[in-house]
């Protein structure tokens, strides 16, 4: 599996791509184009393009939850595909995995993003829905977790339809979160539920560690320690204080826009 981050926090000087509070990742296994979240905006789509990375191939995208951070580009995505197909350029039909509660209404977000106009019905005219809280096998060895369980006294600004991807490698689990809401120790536990697999090799994504007590990351720490997790690429929502205090307990790696990491 080989991933690619299209928009995050922080990008390389001199890489000219843009960075947004956002996140993208395109993830390829064997034959398998994967758009994971859409970021805020269209930047995901402008550094594709200057990374001559074709977004016509893509197969699904799978949506991690509703938050405008990471739904917030995909009419732009849409947009996009209709260009195409107006052009003549052909692609493939397009699943959309995601919760069923995905595109439910929230409150209105201050930024009056676009996001908020999508519905279930308008995107299922275009893509094909699949929305489910079940797990989903995807590939081989790369699997929708669906709903994340978590204990009913979560403290954290919780996201009922978050969900997350694991892929099998040979070494063991590469967990991806969007932004871990429901915990990434709950999203880890339910990743070795659902793939029978207990090694934890990598964790890759947003974890939700902004602002959070020094006693609460020292816990997680402790936690992934234990877990004997080899490397945590710590993106999209987590703070420079938090990667710090986790470097005490598991080896932290940067992640920029551009980067790209693979597994086997």
């Amino acid at each position: 599996m080989e991933l690619t981050v299209l928009v995050d926090n922080n990008t390389h000087a001199g890489n000219c791509l843009l960075s947004e509070h956002g996140l993208s990742f395109l993830i390829e296994d064997c034959d398998l184009k994967l758009l994971f979240d859409c970021g805020s905006s269209d930047a995901f789509i402008k550094n594709a393009y200057k990374m001559q990375i074709d977004l016509a191939p893509v197969t699904d995208i799978v949506l991690s939850h509703s938050h405008i951070d990471h739904i917030g580009g995909f009419l732009r995505l849409q947009s996009l595909y209709q260009k195409f197909k107006y052009v003549g350029i052909d692609f493939n039909s397009k699943n959309v995995i995601a919760h069923p509660e995905v595109f439910k209404q929230g409150e209105k977000n201050i930024l009056d993003n676009e996001s908020y106009h999508l519905t279930a019905e308008e995107m299922d005219k275009f893509f094909n829905l699949i929305l489910t809280t079940k797990p989903r096998q995807i590939t081989q060895k790369l699997i929708y977790l669906g709903e994340i369980p978590v204990p009913r006294d979560v403290k954290m600004d919780y996201a009922p339809d978050e969900t997350a991807l694991a892929y099998k490698s040979q070494d063991g689990l590469v967990v991806i979160s969007g932004c871990s809401h429901s915990g990434i120790e709950n999203i880890i536990e339910h990743a070795k539920y659902v793939t029978n697999e207990n090694r934890i090799n990598t964790v890759i994504g947003g974890l939700y560690l902004i602002n959070r007590s020094e006693e609460e990351i020292n816990q997680l720490g402790e936690y992934l320690r234990n877990q004997n997790v080899q490397r945590i690429f710590p993106c999209h929502c987590t703070d420079l204080e938090a990667k710090i205090i986790l470097s005490k307990y598991v080896k932290i790696e940067d992640v920029c826009t551009g980067q790209r990491y693979s597994w086997e």
